[in-house]
């Protein structure tokens, strides 16, 4: 990171942080605050002190041969006035920090959203959702809590033992060493204590993943769940966490128990030592009554803040492992961009040029190579697990190709500016997603300056027009988390309608009628007509009726394109299109208890 950090945008963070971010660089996020939070601190800690010496003087100028009340009156009013400073400046200590923090808290998830949009699909694939949520939630937030909380009470009691030992070497160097000798012996105690800490902290951070995720499938599908008589108690894999979560906390309390009792006690032990060594010293008149009362003031003050300081050690672990599962999402690699390159002309054909794919060790797509031409309607078709998808996300650079490429206007798709190739392709996807606001704001997703008329003509043309309008505000209904509250064919015809409103000449649809019924398929099929018509169209189709018509269509049988062409010159041509062909047929003549000769039968197999 920079050390002009204090000007730093989400822009200005690297796609690939060298090296990591780390507490100081992050402090460098926010400095002018931060800064001056822990200035005050400082200042508040030696403050914290001032009250007791003042008492040490005044002790002083009572106990003198000719006593002086004024002199201790005015020490009297100088601590009043210590405490009343201390406190001001640990309010404005904590209020900077929280200023700094949240400066740092919003520079970060806008670096984090931002890099969320450069990296492949595949980095979402290899992380539960509800991980991925925690680390975008819980420790960016945790972050926030740290440096707005922890920071000012963990300088002031890392600079109040400092300042003490200062005041007691000055007034007595042997009770200072008195103080100061239950110390190391407190140390070691919470060294023990300690043993194995980050081994253990990575275990709960992984129970916690863990949970997080479970308890994300948990609530996706709690329908399931509840539709078989279970519980979150009965739910295994959930249940089985946090019983782990219980099993740990009892394992660490039993491990670390005994060396927390020992610091605690040792770390509280310096009176024992300063009182009677102090007494001894004075009896023999070695040292005086006001020096003696200022130790026994002073003196427990020393070891005390490090219980605080402890405790701060124990929250920069815990942040630390937060700090660790950010950089891995800060750190993941991005898609290349070829920022500022030329933008190919039309016509935007979409070729695949021995194209391979594989997720993990899985081979998704071998040596694939067909062509979808502008103005044209391209169907790929194949069974489950053909590589259909995986085709569609090559287009959008949802992915890239491990081998061969794909090309857009005869430039490869890594070779385009990222944003320039995002505008030009609009997809309607089998799962749609809409986001929590209003139809409107849904709609305008792909061209937020899109005007009322124009969003209106694009769900006129979808055929969604009529029941946005029965909706309680219309355009402005607020839809609820993923659009509950509506159809799947209404929620599939929003979705076809807001890439009406992106306008975008090439047009990805991923099985847009796989969850349909039939009113809804038709209305959905009227409404992808009229988003087609001029554009380069590549359908993923699982519904064969709804390509028949289609200018080439491509078969896919385990990752191999096994077929190109029309449908009757395949129907003749491929075996692979022509037994998907009858398969699609007699499910869509398969009625319960009858049908085709191959249905199922009430008893099970083949009737």
């Amino acid at each position: 990171m920079s050390d002009s950090a204090n000007t730093l945008s989400p822009s200005r963070f690297p796609a690939h942080p060298e090296p990591p971010l780390t507490f100081a660089a992050l402090l460098r996020l926010a400095p002018a605050p931060l800064g001056a939070a822990i200035g005050l601190a400082v200042l508040s800690a030696a403050l914290s002190l001032a009250p007791l010496w003042c008492a040490y003087r005044i002790v002083a100028a009572l106990l003198a041969p000719v006593p002086d009340t004024g002199n201790a009156l005015g020490f009297a009013v100088l601590a009043l006035a210590a405490v009343a400073l201390r406190i001001v400046t640990m309010v404005f200590s904590h209020v900077t920090a929280h200023l700094g923090a949240f400066r740092l808290l919003h520079r970060l998830r806008l670096t984090l959203a931002r890099k969320l949009g450069e990296v492949p699909l595949s980095f979402f694939a290899t992380r539960g959702t509800g991980s991925l949520r925690r680390t975008l939630g819980d420790d960016v937030a945790s972050l926030e809590g740290f440096f707005a909380h922890m920071l000012p009470d963990a300088v002031s009691a890392a600079a109040m033992p400092l300042a003490a030992f200062a005041l007691l070497f000055a007034a007595d160097w042997r009770l200072a060493l008195a103080a100061l000798l239950p110390l190391p012996l407190a140390l070691v105690a919470q060294r023990l204590a300690m043993r194995g800490g980050a081994t253990r902290l990575r275990e709960w951070s992984e129970i916690q993943h863990r949970i997080a995720d479970h308890v994300s499938e948990y609530v996706r599908g709690v329908h399931v769940v509840k539709s078989f008589g279970l519980s979150a108690r009965r739910f295994g894999q959930l249940a089985e966490s946090i019983r782990a979560a219980a099993a740990w906390v009892a394992g660490l309390v039993r491990s670390q128990a005994p060396g927390w009792v020992m610091f605690t006690a040792l770390i509280s032990a310096s009176l024992v030592l300063v009182a009677p060594f102090g007494a001894w010293l004075h009896l023999r008149g070695a040292l005086d009554l006001p020096t003696y009362l200022l130790f026994l003031l002073v003196a427990p003050a020393v070891p005390l803040p490090f219980l605080r300081l402890t405790y701060a050690f124990g929250e920069q672990r815990r942040r630390a492992e937060a700090l660790a599962r950010i950089n891995a999402v800060l750190g993941a690699p991005a898609l290349v961009d070829a920022a500022g390159a030329a933008v190919p002309r039309a016509p935007l054909d979409i070729a695949f040029e021995q194209v391979a794919h594989a997720y993990g060790g899985r081979a998704a797509l071998r040596d694939v190579s067909f062509t979808a031409r502008a103005g044209e309607l391209t169907a790929v078709v194949g069974a489950s697990g053909a590589g259909k998808s995986t085709v569609a996300r090559l287009v959008s650079r949802l992915i890239d190709a491990d081998a061969g490429r794909v090309t857009v206007g005869g430039r490869d798709v890594r070779q385009w500016p990222l944003d320039a190739l995002l505008e030009r392709v609009a997809t309607v996807f089998q799962d749609v997603h809409l986001f929590h606001g209003t139809v409107l704001d849904n709609l305008r997703l792909g061209r937020p300056g899109a005007s009322r008329d124009e969003v209106v003509a694009a769900a006129r043309a979808a055929r969604a027009h009529a029941f946005i309008e029965r909706l309680p505000h219309g355009y402005d209904t607020v839809l609820g988390e993923r659009g509950a509250r509506l159809s799947g064919g209404e929620r599939q015809r929003l979705s076809i309608a807001r890439a009406l409103v992106k306008d975008a000449p090439i047009l990805v649809l991923d099985e847009a009628t796989a969850y349909a019924d039939s009113e809804n398929e038709a209305l959905i099929q009227e409404a992808l007509m009229e988003l087609c018509r001029g554009r380069t169209v590549l359908m993923i189709a699982h519904r064969l009726h709804t390509v028949v018509d289609a200018d080439r269509i491509v078969v896919l049988d385990a990752g191999h394109v096994v077929g190109d062409g029309r449908h009757d010159a395949l129907l003749a041509s491929c075996p692979a299109y022509l037994l998907l062909w009858r398969d699609h047929t007699r499910v869509r003549e398969w009625r319960l208890g009858g049908g085709p000769a191959r249905a199922f039968s009430p008893a099970g197999g083949q009737a």
